[in-house]
């Protein structure tokens, strides 16, 4: 050695050595061979000389010395940077924030970012991903080469800071090499991960999927239209090409569609036996559309998405939820998790912002915009648990057709007397739930009992309300001149109809209650008949989409959603059939509600909401029929002592009813008390007084 100061071998050899009698160079700490094993420094002990040469702590300390002076160098070009990106009016008052722009370690001599993709290694010269870099306040997405997207915050793009370091070499490509273990699969499978092979042979036919998909596209997305169709069906011929072309995310977005699909098909499909083998339509509606949910779950879980995400399967979970909500089953976990795929996605961020096509931009809006339509309808439910989830940064879906997205078509210039696109239903649909949420918080104290609005808040709320209703008169009604309007527009616009005046009946559902209660104003006068005006004209809704031919497709719909909301319109004639006006009005809302029971009748044998509205219904028949002339007819006045005066024979538990008129009941079937109504059936057997308040029930004479 050439070196003046040659470096002290120490008398022992190091603990780690010695253990294993393996030979010791003993000339520094760690020695060589501990570094060798990969050993870390604290590690390598030397009994005999537990600490450092002098000359070594000399020269460690101006190493030190020398890596801290550098960092520090690091750091003020780091403030720097995130000064010089900081828009003036922020950095008065904020003096330190996250830079606006992304600094991307494959643009190291430039300071500024470029909305196009950028590419740049992932670990290694054979796998590559893009980058999209965002010209605001947030981070960017990276796209790997087998599609799955990550948003990465600002704060988390350390590259810039360590590059040209040992640390940034230790660094890069970390995320993009780790391999999936399977560890986070567990909420989505049981029995081990799925091949490809297995995801296939769990399609049906391929004929089957031709027709299933059809009925998705003709039906289910213009109502839930989150998906680019063109873009869809281009992928789906790849697919029926070749299988093996699409990811597995694709192929729980297939899944999803078929499970959908699978309920829009009439009672006579022949698909429905061949498929499902179940001796009644519902069994087989029921066992398909799980069968074909569970193996979109399966198909992501293949995917890891919980851990891998793209669009098709934030799409895929987006319309898993959308199923779920219409069979009335628990979506409240799994809208969580999606909600968090959407976010890891960046899709809470505008996606203009990171400078994607058009395609891509609305696809992302879609997505998002449906997934806070689920989380509306469900925190409603819930009784408007946390509403910070519904505040966002991103453009609602632009109201245009498939089409006019890949001609570039603006949609600024679209008169809307042009007639209905493929998103008008959505985006009103939005509106209307945004005000859904607006009653129910108003309505609902956090225990979820009813209290009564300032009028001012009914007056502003209903004005939404008919605004909404205003538009959709002159969007889908108002060109005359133009072609009939197509079946699934015409069932689009009977839906929004008979959602807003879903919306009414909730709106004025606390001063409905009081004027039954015997407060008898204008206000609860003026409610009670905007109430029964609106449930008339949702029977009459109802009516037109269960007996029209061209409605056929839709009785999922008639036998779900729109059957609940006709049960709710037929109890608001129920409790105005116990005090009608005159006998004039007790026939005809009789006559009505008898229409009615006969309509639920008819799609009890597929509608699980029918099966249980029949009987109740039924049951308030017969209590009416048989005070028919018993009394004159009776109307409300100011009550004495909490309590409507008089009674008859036969009473009806109306402390019972009131409870079931609860607005709260009536957000979604979810919500519904079905177990309430049990009263009704014990009118018709011997029971013992137990003292509950009761009031006639009366009828013109």
């Amino acid at each position: 050695m050439s070196s003046s100061h040659p470096s002290k071998r120490l008398p022992i050899s190091c603990e780690p050595c010695r253990k294993r009698k393996i030979k010791c160079p003993r000339d520094r700490r760690p020695c060589q061979t501990c570094v060798r094993r990969g050993l870390h420094p604290d590690e390598c002990i030397y009994l005999g000389r537990p600490r450092l040469s002098a000359e070594q702590t000399t020269c460690s300390s101006t190493v030190d010395a020398g890596v801290q002076q550098e960092l520090l160098d690091r750091i003020r070009n780091l403030e720097d940077l995130l000064q010089k990106q900081i828009p003036p009016q922020q950095q008065k008052n904020t003096p330190v924030s996250p830079p606006s722009t992304v600094v991307s370690s494959t643009a190291k001599s430039s300071s500024s970012s470029s909305a196009a993709p950028t590419y740049e290694p992932a670990g290694d010269s054979s796998s590559t991903s893009s980058q999209y870099d965002a010209s605001g306040n947030v981070g960017c997405l990276k796209v790997s080469p087998s599609g799955h997207v990550r948003y990465v915050p600002m704060a988390s793009q350390w590259n810039s800071v360590f590059a040209k370091s040992a640390v940034g070499d230790s660094l890069d490509g970390v995320d993009d090499d780790v391999l999936d273990d399977g560890e986070l699969e567990v909420p989505f499978v049981c029995q081990g991960r799925t091949t490809r092979k297995d995801l296939l042979a769990m399609l049906p036919p391929g004929r089957y999927c031709d027709v299933l998909k059809d009925v998705f596209l003709k039906v289910f997305s213009p109502l839930f239209h989150i998906l680019h169709d063109p873009t869809f069906e281009d992928e789906y011929r790849k697919f029926r090409h070749n299988p093996d072309s699409v990811s597995k995310a694709w192929l729980a977005l297939l899944f999803v569609v078929l499970g959908i699909a699978v309920t829009g098909l009439d009672d006579d499909n022949p698909l429905l036996p061949d498929l499902g083998r179940e001796p009644t339509v519902s069994g087989n509606i029921q066992v398909l559309s799980r069968r074909y949910r569970s193996a979109a779950m399966q198909c992501l879980a293949a995917d890891s998405v919980v851990s891998h995400h793209s669009i098709r399967s934030l799409q895929a979970l987006v319309l898993i939820l959308y199923a779920r909500t219409h069979a009335s089953q628990p979506t409240w976990t799994l809208l969580g998790f999606t909600h968090h795929v959407a976010i890891s996605m960046g899709c809470h961020i505008d996606p203009e912002r990171f400078g994607l096509g058009p395609v891509e931009c609305e696809e992302r809006r879609r997505a998002w915009a449906g997934l806070i339509m689920i989380y509306t309808i469900q925190n409603t439910s819930f009784g408007s648990l946390d509403a910070r989830f519904l505040s966002h940064d991103v453009k609602l879906p632009a109201d245009v057709n498939d089409l006019d997205l890949l001609v570039g078509s603006n949609c600024s210039d679209r008169d809307p007397r042009s007639g209905p696109t493929q998103m008008t239903y959505l985006l009103m649909k939005f509106r209307l739930y945004e005000i859904s949420a607006k009653i129910c918080q108003g309505i609902f104290f956090n225990d979820g009992s009813a209290r009564s609005q300032p009028s001012s808040s009914v007056t502003e709320l209903q004005q939404e309300i008919i605004a909404i209703q205003e538009a959709c008169k002159e969007r889908y009604l108002s060109d005359t001149s133009r072609e009939p309007l197509p079946s699934h527009h015409m069932a689009n616009l009977n839906i929004l109809y008979s959602y807003i005046n879903q919306l009414f009946l909730l709106l004025y559902r606390p001063l409905f209650r009081k004027y039954f209660q015997g407060e008898v104003t204008p206000a609860t006068r003026n409610a009670r008949d905007r109430c029964l005006a609106s449930a008339r004209e949702m029977l009459a809704i109802y009516k037109n989409m269960v007996e029209t031919p061209q409605f056929a497709e839709y009785k999922w719909y008639s036998g779900g959603l729109g059957s609940f909301h006709a049960f709710h319109a037929a109890v608001i004639l129920v409790a105005v059939l116990m005090n009608p006006d005159s006998h004039a009005e007790f026939d005809d809302l009789r006559r009505l509600l008898s229409e009615s029971i006969d309509l639920f009748a008819s799609l009890a044998h597929r509608s699980t909401i029918c099966s249980r509205v029949v009987p109740i219904l039924r049951n308030f028949m017969s209590i009416c029929d048989n005070h028919r002339h018993s009394e004159q007819p009776y109307r409300p006045h100011p009550p004495q002592d909490g309590y409507m005066p008089e009674s008859p024979p036969m009473d009806i538990p109306m402390d019972a009813f009131f409870a079931q008129l609860q607005p709260e009941y009536w957000v979604s079937p979810a919500a519904a008390a079905w177990d309430g109504w049990d009263f009704l059936a014990e009118q018709f057997e011997p029971a013992v007084q137990t003292g509950v308040q009761t009031v006639p029930v009366r009828a013109p004479g």
